[in-house]
This record gives C-alpha cells, sequence and structure tokens, in this order.
C-alpha cells in the first residue's frame, strides 16, 4: 500500500465519501474566468474577494505541494419533513395544500452545520497524515476559506463542472459538500476525469430569475439560494419568484438529469432536526423564540445569518402561499418591532390580495395604521407601495 492510498483508506473510514489529491499549483485558467466574472458583476457576496489569493495554493501555506480534495453526499429527500410528501410536493411551490410550510434547501437540513464536522474531519485526516510524515504541514479548508472548492474538485478528480457551474460527480451527482486539505507533502495526483452536459440545458431553463446567464456563469445577484441568506430588505422583483423559501434553492440541481440517482445519505451528521425536516412551519417559524431559534437552527447551516433573516423570508413566504390562513401572522408581522419584517409584511398582505386570498379592506386598514405610526423610511416606502397597490385591486366605482 502506498502513502497515497492508506491516506484514502483513512479518509473513508472517517467519514469522507469522496477523496482525491490534486498538485498545488497556481489555478491560472480559473484566475481568467473570476477577473472576467469580476468585470461582469457576477461576483458573490460570499466569497474571497482578492482574487490573487483564492487562485494560488502557495498563498493559503507556503510550501504547499498537494491538496486533498473530499466530498460528502448530503443529499436529503424532501418527504423527510413533517409536512409529508402528501402535503407539499417536491420543491419550492407557489401554493401548496395543508399547513402553511417553507422549503428547505437539502444543504441546510441537517441538524449540525456541515462547515464544523467536515473541518473535524479534514483535521483528524491531517493528524494522521503527520503521524506518517514527521514534520508535515497541513492546513484545512471548508467552504469559507479562499480555496476554488470545486477547481480543486475537479482537478483532483471527483467530478467535472455543469451548466449550473456546480460540481458533478459519478458517484453522487451534485449533492456532495466540499473541503480540502493543504499539505507541503508531495503526494501523487489524480487524473481528473471527463464528463459532460451535452446539449442539456435544463437547469437554464429551470432557474426561476435567469440567473444561469450562460454555461457555467452565475449572476449571484439573481440566484434565489444567494438572496435568501442576504440581510435587510430583499429586491422587491424577486420576492415572488422566491416562493416558499426559507434558505436556499436547488432548482437547477433538480432539474439536471445527474441528479435522478442521488442517493440520500446516511451520515448522522447530516440528518435534519425532526423538529423541522425539510419543510418548515412558516408560523412556527414566524413566530419562534430566541431559544426555539438556538434549537431549531443555530447549529445548522441555515443559522448562520441569524433569526431575523429566516423569519424576514418566513413572511415572503407566506405572502406566497396565497393562503388566507396567513393573514393573522401577517398582521402581527406588520407590528413586528423591526422595520425589515414590518416593510415584508405589507408587501406579504398586498400579495395576498393579489392573489386573491383576502379582500383589499382586510389589508387595506392595517396597512393605513401601520403607515401613521411607521418610523422607519424603507418600512414606510414598503407600506405606502403595498397601499398603492391595493388601490389598484379596488374596483372602479
Amino acid at each position: 500500500m502506498s502513502l497515497e492510498a492508506d491516506l484514502k483508506a483513512e479518509a473513508r473510514r472517517l467519514g469522507l465519501d469522496l477523496v482525491g489529491i490534486a498538485p498545488a499549483e497556481p489555478f491560472l485558467e480559473e484566475e481568467a474566468v473570476l477577473r472576467q466574472r469580476e468585470a461582469l458583476g457576477y461576483r458573490s457576496p460570499f466569497e474571497e474577494r482578492d482574487i490573487a489569493l483564492r487562485v494560488d495554493p502557495g498563498l493559503w501555506l507556503p510550501g504547499a505541494r498537494s491538496i486533498v480534495a473530499v466530498g460528502l453526499n448530503y443529499y436529503l429527500p424532501d418527504d423527510d419533513g413533517p409536512a409529508g410528501p402528501q402535503e407539499m410536493p417536491a420543491g419550492p411551490q407557489d401554493t401548496q395544500p395543508g399547513p402553511l410550510r417553507g422549503w428547505l434547501s437539502r444543504y441546510a437540513r441537517g441538524a449540525e452545520d456541515y462547515h464544523r464536522f467536515l473541518h473535524a474531519r479534514l483535521e483528524a485526516l491531517g493528524r494522521w497524515l503527520q503521524q506518517q510524515v514527521a514534520g508535515a504541514a497541513v492546513q484545512v479548508h471548508v467552504d469559507t476559506g479562499p480555496p476554488l472548492d470545486r477547481a480543486v474538485a475537479v482537478r483532483a478528480g471527483l467530478g467535472w463542472y455543469g451548466k449550473h457551474a456546480q460540481l458533478i460527480t459519478r458517484e453522487f451527482a451534485s449533492w456532495v459538500f466540499l473541503g480540502e486539505l493543504l499539505t507541503d507533502v508531495a503526494l501523487r495526483p489524480d487524473r481528473p476525469v471527463s464528463g459532460t452536459c451535452g446539449r442539456c440545458e435544463r437547469c437554464l431553463i429551470a432557474c426561476p430569475t435567469g440567473a444561469i446567464v450562460s454555461p457555467g456563469v452565475i449572476d449571484s445577484a439573481r440566484c434565489l439560494s444567494s438572496l435568501t441568506q442576504l440581510k435587510g430588505f430583499l429586491p422587491r422583483e424577486y420576492r415572488r419568484a422566491l416562493g416558499l423559501r426559507v434558505f436556499g434553492c436547488d432548482d437547477c440541481l433538480d432539474a439536471c438529469p445527474h441528479n435522478v440517482r442521488a442517493k440520500p445519505t446516511l451520515d448522522p451528521g447530516l440528518q435534519p432536526n425532526p423538529e423541522v425536516g425539510g419543510l418548515p412551519n412558516l408560523v412556527q417559524l414566524l413566530h419562534m423564540t430566541r431559544g426555539q431559534f438556538q434549537r431549531w437552527f443555530a447549529r445548522g447551516a441555515a443559522g448562520w445569518r441569524g433569526k431575523t433573516v429566516l423569519q424576514r423570508n418566513a413572511v415572503v413566504a407566506l405572502g406566497n402561499t396565497g393562503d388566507p390562513a396567513a393573514l393573522p401572522h401577517l398582521l402581527a408581522a406588520l407590528a413586528d418591532s423591526r422595520p425589515v419584517m414590518r416593510g415584508h409584511a405589507a408587501w406579504a398582505l398586498a400579495e395576498l390580495v393579489r392573489r386573491g386570498a383576502v379582500r383589499p379592506d382586510e389589508a387595506e386598514a392595517p396597512l393605513q395604521r401601520a403607515l401613521v405610526v411607521e418610523d422607519d423610511p424603507q418600512a414606510r416606502d414598503e407600506i405606502a407601495l403595498a397601499l398603492e397597490e391595493l388601490h389598484e385591486k379596488r374596483p372602479s366605482p
């Protein structure tokens, strides 16, 4: 057995589903792509801004010679939530029968944040390597550091790029978390694998906002997954497209034919919180206490942006349900202490009227009262715009 084979065996023993080795050379082709994306204004707000740092492994770990790329299957089907498959079809729909349910992206369903336990497994792999090679330098990254995770994975032979700009693997399609272990140990690299989407463009067609502007190029300003994570007021033009999404969006992945062969993960660290599942109750989410947030979301991937972001998204989703049962909860949100909640509640009330769920007069009086006392400029603008939309809905005398 070689060091490389032993390392891969240890990685799998630690619970890592995919493992490959890449040379720690600069990513020159990727640098050109990143600079082109930046010039077009497609940079994601959640990625490292220094392109030179992103493409040079020698800046991540001085003396780096090898990168161990790993993948972890995270797929969870839609019937893992308390709503059950009968109450809501797969994927984030605009309307639904039964309880007022939202929708969580599969990557955010685990009760534990994957960054935490994937990082721990890679650290354990790094310690193992140091036991085999005295004095070896190691460094771990999971998603949030400068490495180009997908580019590293492609170079290490874990998969290839799809037109949705996501990695496609032969074993688990696109449902994989990625991480890296850098080292100054010279390890024999694996060969990249070949793959293609052919003429298929289902992911481009499936994107609700056209965020996949061309094969492999994402405009993050239109990406619903990115939008659900932004703080503050959401752009009005994308609120209807958000549907029932509470956090994240999987539409491009669900549309990909490669993902038909998805295998549900059995990893205990990725199983959903049974109190939330993949289809959270929007009313409970809207009214959750700080203690409930800590119990339901704080340790998971959906909790990193805080309680208000999730509750704001729940308000938008309640408006998109087109269900009159959402009315009292949106009226309560209209009196919330946070301006962002009041502003989105105003939009959601007007949306219920637009969808024919409630009469204009049921929303107008509360909005008029809210406008009189509102002291936040953005929330006030939202309330005024909601009232304008209601007046447009009123029949002519």
